[in-house]
């Protein structure tokens, strides 16, 4: 969290109030300073004056997201985001104007624009990354993610990787959650889709053939695109920059529950590390 459906629709509400102004000062939180000092590196991922010598006087010329981040387009460079668990950016007039008390106590980096707004960087759990690139195509995780899911080679690009050597072995739910497999997924969704598709959740890439894991990619995309229009999943955290909520956890079947849709009991196993809520009943391997 969040995932694709959560970071587009932060870059919707984000980016008309960002565009064309002026980054003029950055400050961090004392959180961030000191975990620098410790070589920790926390939130931001560069050395901190080498991050602001590189931020500040530029432009924001763009905002876009690839895959579960965004990144600014500057009239030099980006500044590239990922939210981790929590993060979220908000731009008001003055800090109070954070509305979320857990998100103004744990404001960490400040960009003051040229318009006198902040443009605010909270993070609850820390977990999230800013960085400056000097050019988003040579930055690794966006040349080793998956093509984004609406893009018209993104089916072949999914089948190809699940009947790769590396991946055909392993278990389908923790697939979905590869963003080298399939871009912009995570648990909810991984979760939501495999139980609507009626496929149990521990199937290896092998076990399935070729009609339903183009099911299964075409259950995600429609899933994801249902989900932006929702404004995302507020499970706990999650909000849009405006400090709104998303209305897709008032459309989930499995994740989260324990009863089905069909009145029967569910299951909750590790896999890769996430919880993965399904139904023994109507998943039966």
């Amino acid at each position: 969290m969040p995932e694709l459906p959560e970071v587009e629709n932060i870059k919707i509400g984000l980016k008309p109030n960002v565009l064309n102004k002026k980054i003029i000062d950055i400050k961090f939180s004392n959180i961030v300073e000191e975990s620098h000092k410790l070589g920790k590196l926390a939130l931001v991922k560069d050395d901190l004056e080498k991050f602001r010598k590189n931020i500040i006087g530029k432009t924001i010329l763009n905002l876009e997201r690839r895959g579960k981040y965004v990144y600014f387009e500057l009239d030099k460079g980006y500044m590239i985001t990922h939210f981790g668990m929590t993060g979220a950016y908000f731009v008001v007039e003055k800090l109070e104007d954070i509305q979320n008390k857990n998100y103004f106590k744990h404001k960490h980096v400040i960009f003051e624009l040229n318009t006198g707004e902040k443009l605010v960087y909270s993070d609850i759990r820390r977990f999230g990354e800013l960085r400056y690139v000097e050019d988003k195509d040579k930055f690794d995780p966006f040349i080793r993610l998956a093509p984004e899911p609406f893009e018209e080679n993104s089916l072949d690009y999914f089948l190809e990787k699940l009947d790769s050597k590396k991946y055909r072995d392993q278990k389908i739910k923790g697939l979905l959650l590869e963003g080298n497999v399939f871009c912009g997924c995570g648990n909810i969704y991984a979760c939501e889709v495999l139980y609507k598709e009626k496929i149990h959740p521990e199937l290896l890439a092998s076990e399935l053939d070729v009609e339903t894991k183009t099911r299964i990619f075409n259950s995600l995309v429609e899933t994801l695109e249902f989900s932006i229009k929702q404004g995302g999943s507020t499970i706990s955290d999650f909000v849009h920059s405006d400090g709104g909520e998303g209305n897709m956890q008032n459309f989930l079947q499995i994740y989260g529950k324990k009863i089905c849709p069909k009145g029967h009991k569910t299951e909750n196993i590790t896999i890769k590390t996430r919880a993965t809520h399904f139904c023994p009943h109507c998943q039966s391997k």
